[in-house]
């Protein structure tokens, strides 16, 4: 599933999603935060190398290739493709800049070199109900060029 069609699923679900939350008694259904960053067309050909730094955490992942043996595996949470990437973190976390390195795996030059990407609010989840935690964001923001 391309990360455009996931973020318009997870809208969808947002738009969706039945919350009960009735005489102080809240369930306690989880959510995360998700950010969908997309790419310029063309920006990346082949497996790259995506770091990512936020206030609130960093994270990294070997895409469109497997992680190198020798190398650190793929953050929990961070998926990508040609396209862009998706981060899902716990609730409350997700951060409205990221700061995206990106580096061609075969020829080793830096495609992007730690270029602030915002990442607006989209929507809202509080699938327990109003006044009931957790509240998880979806976030969305394209990398600047193309």
């Amino acid at each position: 599933m391309t990360l455009a069609l996931r973020a318009l699923v997870a809208r969808g679900a947002l738009v969706l999603a039945v919350a009960s939350c009735q005489d102080d008694a809240c369930t306690e259904i989880g959510c995360s935060d998700t950010t969908v960053i997309t790419y310029p067309v063309g920006l990346v050909d082949g497996p790259y190398d995506l770091d990512l730094v936020a206030e609130t955490g960093s994270w990294h992942a070997r895409c469109l290739g497997a992680p190198p043996p020798e190398g650190p595996p793929n953050d929990e949470g961070l998926d990508c493709d040609r396209d862009g990437f998706e981060l899902e973190v716990p609730p409350g976390t997700s951060a409205r800049t990221l700061v995206v390195t990106i580096v061609d795996v075969d020829t080793q030059t830096t495609l992007l070199d730690a270029v602030a990407v915002a990442a607006d609010a989209v929507g809202e989840d509080m699938p327990n109900g109003p006044g009931c935690e957790p509240t998880c964001f979806v976030r969305n923001g394209q990398v600047p060029g193309g």
